[in-house]
């Protein structure tokens, strides 16, 4: 079956899940739960919410198999299925939160990033596929693997810092409704953005490395890798991160203006897959 298929299915999976996810914002809990039930249990939609999640998570590996299969080569040979892999690593990166904590609220963001990043990856679909035997090298695949798993924990980390904002500016306007109320708690949503960031930090900086081991061990023109536009993104985003753990570690900094600099990094790290570069063309 045409993987572009079975990604529009996955595409629809990850809809449906992120809206359960945020059916816990909009609607109310039950009001009068069965015995045994939590006063503060949430609203029957939500509970789809995982096992659809689940459901797209599985179908979007058959997608990255089905794309291999067909083409023959690695699912970074092209932009849409770099694209495809991305949107099932933030959906991994939430399940495994999921199991651990259930924060409905950061799921809804986080899925929907999941959902745009599918959607961008369909547009791609028919886009052109790289013949060349680099990207069936190893320290490539790993390369570019670790990066996609560091921007990953990256759109965590900006889900929390949107959440954040969000309620701190609520709680400053004495208008915390309803919706304040199903929010993550600000002290939770700080801290699963400073250990995502702790987490992809490691991921991208062995992926930058692996990337410059490899053209100066291949021999590639490293003036050409050194200026292209890709790998200027990249070290921006890493100094980025950098700062951010720096001004929360070694400055001590707390509160809104820490998650502003997250914001800053979920606008600039999507530019990796919107940026040309002439070393990372798909040809």
């Amino acid at each position: 079956m045409n993987s572009a298929i079975l990604a529009g299915a996955t595409l629809f999976l990850y809809m449906a899940a992120a809206a359960c996810y945020g059916a816990v914002l909009f609607l109310d809990a039950r009001a009068a739960p069965s015995p045994g039930a939590g006063a503060g249990s949430a609203p029957r939609a939500a509970r789809f919410g995982r096992p659809l999640l689940l459901l797209g998570i599985l179908l979007n590996i058959v997608v990255i198999g089905a794309l291999c299969i067909a083409t023959h080569r690695s699912p970074f040979a092209s932009e849409y299925g770099t694209l495809v892999v991305s949107a099932w690593a933030i959906a991994v990166v939430y399940a495994g939160l999921d199991f651990r904590a259930k924060l409905p609220a950061l799921g809804a963001v986080s899925i929907l990033a999941a959902c745009l990043m599918l959607f961008w990856g369909l547009v791609h679909s028919r886009g052109p596929v790289a013949e060349t035997r680099l990207l069936s090298q190893r320290i490539v695949s790993l390369h570019v693997l670790a990066t996609v798993g560091s921007l990953a924990l990256f759109a965590l980390a900006g889900a929390c810092a949107g959440l954040y904002i969000l309620q701190s500016r609520q709680l400053k306007s004495h208008g915390a409704g309803n919706l304040f109320r199903k929010l993550p708690p600000l002290a939770t949503l700080d801290s699963l953005a400073y250990h995502a960031v702790a987490y992809g930090l490691p991921l991208l900086t062995l992926g930058l490395s692996l990337g410059i081991l490899y053209v100066y061990r291949s021999g590639l023109p490293s003036n050409a890798w050194w200026l292209d536009p890709k790998t200027i993104v990249s070290f921006v985003v890493w100094l980025l991160y950098i700062v951010y753990l720096s001004a929360r570690l070694a400055a001590g900094w707390r509160g809104v203006r820490l998650q502003y600099i997250l914001l800053a990094g979920l606008v600039i790290a999507p530019m990796l897959y919107l940026v040309p570069g002439p070393t990372h063309q798909f040809r």
